[in-house]
């Protein structure tokens, strides 16, 4: 729980700057010219997005659900009052989710699996599970273990697993944790959760590996 504690720590400081950064949502944007159709076809009444951040990315997916009850759960408060979005939140973390049992439609979980340690992964993917309903859809994209993500890895504790600067927008540096992901390791991990994978593939953002999964419960 100590990683998660400074990811939380981390994006409280980055959120004054964030908004700014990540305005385009880019990875959203394509993310759903992959897989927005098959989305849709699902007429889900209600989103959970875990880790909705603020942003771009958070603008493009509400919109794209605008006729779905859309639900932001994000550890951070910074993020939360930097968003910006008139959307129902709950401060929360993937590893308590305070959501009845099969009433999601939908959750994704854009770029915040990598920030989850190894020992975590597997109960937060089991709540994920629980709080859909059978047949609902979890959508989730981290972070390759390729190109700038790795070379950008320092106080390495692995070989993809360390921490990622941030210093947009501040006056200093901030350490973000991160488990980066091999090819396939995503889909295994969700697979073991007990979800069926029925979309995958990578999205490359500049030199940055996206790699992303549509499964179903």
């Amino acid at each position: 729980m100590e990683r998660l504690r400074e990811v939380r720590d981390a994006y409280d400081v980055i959120s004054r700057a964030y908004s700014t950064a990540r305005e385009t949502g880019v990875l959203a944007q394509r993310l759903l010219g992959e897989v927005g159709e098959f989305l849709r076809s699902a007429k889900p009444r209600v989103i959970l997005d875990i880790g909705a951040g603020s942003g771009g990315n958070l603008r493009v997916m509400r919109s794209f659900f605008a006729g779905s009850l859309y639900i932001g759960c994000e550890l951070s408060l910074g993020m939360i009052m930097g968003s910006g979005e008139d959307i129902p939140w709950i401060n929360c973390s993937g590893t308590h989710l305070p959501i009845r049992r099969n009433s999601v439609d939908v959750v994704l979980s854009l770029a915040v699996l990598h920030h989850i340690p190894g020992d975590l992964i597997l109960n937060v993917l089991s709540n994920v599970y629980d709080a859909l309903r059978i047949g609902g859809l979890f959508m989730a994209t981290t972070w390759g273990c390729v190109g700038d993500a790795l070379e950008r890895l320092v106080d390495r504790v692995g070989d993809c697993e360390g921490y990622v600067s941030w210093s947009y927008g501040l006056g200093d540096r901030v350490l973000r944790y991160y488990r980066l992901y091999r090819e396939g390791e995503l889909g295994s991990e969700v697979t073991k959760a007990g979800f069926r994978v029925v979309r995958s593939g990578v999205i490359w953002v500049g030199r940055y590996a996206n790699y992303y999964v549509v499964t179903v419960k």
